[in-house]
């Protein structure tokens, strides 16, 4: 009876039997259960026009956080706003890597990661006011951000007969009409004059094209003595200007913000760059 009683359980203490009946203990939650998804980004640049010992030399990828609430709080932050920092704040709370700083980054990095961020954070559609460029009728238009893709700047080096020089990270662009070869460098955040860092009126009041030419321009026809490259520029015809900026886009690594519009009011179908509105990163639904 003993050992039956000892199989059965039945000789068991009474604490024991009390001990067996308690509820198990309540699971502690980990900090693992709240960590925050990730996407691998593209860069536009592969990491080829970074110099050596840059974070992202080399790089083709580079990963951030999803949003979060701490992102947010960062975009209403209304110091951040004030000071047009807004933005840069967010992307570099999102980067996994905190070595990599967001003003180190090229434009066109730096775009690849705005576009990514605001997927990932509020989805691809972005819904916003735009202007027919058929009709001119203004009108409320959901744009498809993931339609947005990296420039094919191999293919416009060889439309305008341009040439890389990966060692010092410049691009070689003829000027057609007067001969000329411009070396220009790829710019990065901190060394764009056009970048929103102060409020749009200070930025508004600040831009030059010549500040702007003196970053970008490496050389003029082999000459990098920066006298001469100021010289040129003063002198620079608005043709040739204007065949730079349009050239400058397509022949260095970047986005190309074109998206698909069809026109309400008069049926218009074509693809339009994307107004970078206030609702791009604050939507209002």
């Amino acid at each position: 009876m003993r050992n039956n009683q000892d199989r059965l359980g039945m000789g068991a203490p009474t604490d024991n039997l009390q001990a067996n009946h308690e509820p198990p203990p309540v699971p502690t939650v980990s900090a693992a259960q709240f960590i925050v998804p990730t996407e691998i980004v593209d860069l536009p640049s592969k990491g080829l026009f970074y110099e050596e010992g840059h974070p992202l030399h080399g790089r083709e990828t580079i990963e951030i956080r999803h949003m979060t609430t701490k992102e947010e709080d960062i975009l209403t932050n209304q110091s951040f706003i004030k000071n047009g920092i807004a933005i840069d704040k967010l992307l570099q709370s999102v980067l996994v890597e905190p070595k990599m700083k967001v003003r180190d980054m090229l434009i066109g990095d730096k775009n690849a990661l705005t576009v990514a961020c605001r997927i990932y954070g509020y989805g691809p559609e972005y819904q916003t006011k735009f202007s027919c460029p058929s009709c001119g009728e203004t009108q409320q238009h959901t744009f498809d951000l993931s339609e947005i893709e990296h420039n094919n700047y191999l293919d416009s080096l060889d439309e305008f007969n341009a040439e890389v020089n990966y060692d010092r990270q410049t691009v070689t662009l003829p000027i057609p009409r007067t001969n000329t070869k411009l070396e220009l460098r790829l710019l990065k955040d901190d060394e764009n004059v056009s970048t929103t860092r102060k409020s749009k009126k200070a930025t508004l009041n600040k831009f030059s094209i010549i500040k702007h030419y003196e970053k970008m321009i490496y050389s003029v026809n082999g000459n990098s003595d920066r006298t001469y490259i100021k010289d040129y520029i003063s002198s620079m015809s608005a043709l040739d200007s204007r065949f730079l900026r349009a050239a400058y886009g397509k022949i260095v690594p970047g986005v190309n913000f074109s998206c698909s519009f069809d026109c309400d009011s008069c049926g218009h179908d074509d693809e339009v760059e994307v107004p970078l509105n206030a609702e791009f990163f604050w939507p209002k639904s």
